[in-house]
């Protein structure tokens, strides 16, 4: 009988501690995936366009240059194709032959933010701080 007791107390003693090299291993692989994963991760800002209550209209801007967006990204100046990389020399070079002009875009509603930024700052880059976006008015019906 007092064997049975000490063998009880020794087994009781034995698990003292715990392995936890498997732990360490999951908790190292999920910080590699999560580390790897999360920079891929477009950040992307869903923005619509404001509703129409500006009482300007497109007509009574004067001198206006109109740069649309379309839904496939191709970008017209005043009705003719012009590549992203091409915008702020296009618009320096209207610059210098108009003077001062006022910028009108008009992009589609699913593009992604980033490209209206991106034709603003081709604006500003040429010197030209006057940019407005372009509103479609609701049908009243």
């Amino acid at each position: 009988m007092k064997m049975r007791r000490n063998n009880r107390k020794n087994r009781r003693g034995a698990i003292t501690s715990i392995d936890l090299t498997s732990l360490m291993d999951l908790t190292f692989m999920l910080l590699i995936v999560f580390v790897i994963t999360v920079p891929v991760i477009e950040f992307a800002t869903d923005v619509t366009p404001p509703e129409l209550d500006g009482k300007t209209k497109a007509e009574e801007i004067e001198n206006p240059v109109l740069i649309t967006l379309n839904q496939a990204g191709v970008i017209d100046l005043d009705s003719q194709s012009v590549a992203m990389h091409e915008l702020d020399s296009r618009l320096l070079r209207l610059r210098q032959e108009r003077g001062q002009v006022n910028i009108m875009i008009r992009a589609h509603g699913e593009r992604p933010y980033e490209d209206i930024v991106a034709i603003m700052r081709a604006a500003q880059k040429a010197g030209l701080n006057s940019v407005s976006l372009m509103t479609q008015a609701e049908k009243i019906q």
